[in-house]
């Protein structure tokens, strides 16, 4: 879920920006800054759209009571993780590893998740 969630935040921001260098190429040459305030919702929704993506993927597979691996892996994705794969073209092995670095994050929050929400209030066991 971590990965695919990675892979769908990256090709957004990296569509949108695609979008917005097409569209604002002809007021470039007039103006160097003319696409800025549009890249400020693409990032916006592109760092929205990776915790969103995670929660939307955890919920029919049953995760429940996973809001500690979703605040760390957005604050990762901000903060090293986007910019490294948007503004760069990354080769196939850096962006195995920055998607083995966003599932890391997931998977290390998960962990304590348990120990932090109390017992009572803890999701039900899901059978299937």
């Amino acid at each position: 879920m971590a990965a695919a969630a990675t892979l769908i935040a990256w090709r957004l921001i990296r569509s949108l920006y695609t979008l917005i260098d097409h569209a604002t190429e002809a007021d470039s040459a007039r103006n160097p800054l003319a696409g800025i305030p549009y890249y400020w919702p693409a990032n916006a929704a592109g760092i929205l759209c990776r915790p969103l993506a995670l929660w939307a993927g955890a919920r029919p597979a049953g995760v429940r009571g996973n809001h500690l691996a979703i605040v760390m892996s957005t604050y990762v994705w901000a903060t090293m993780t986007a910019g490294h794969l948007v503004d760069t073209t990354p080769s196939p092995w850096e962006a195995v590893q920055w998607v083995a670095i966003q599932s890391t994050a997931v998977t290390g929050a998960s962990l304590p998740q348990a120990m932090i929400v109390p017992a009572g209030t803890q999701p039900e066991e899901r059978s299937c």
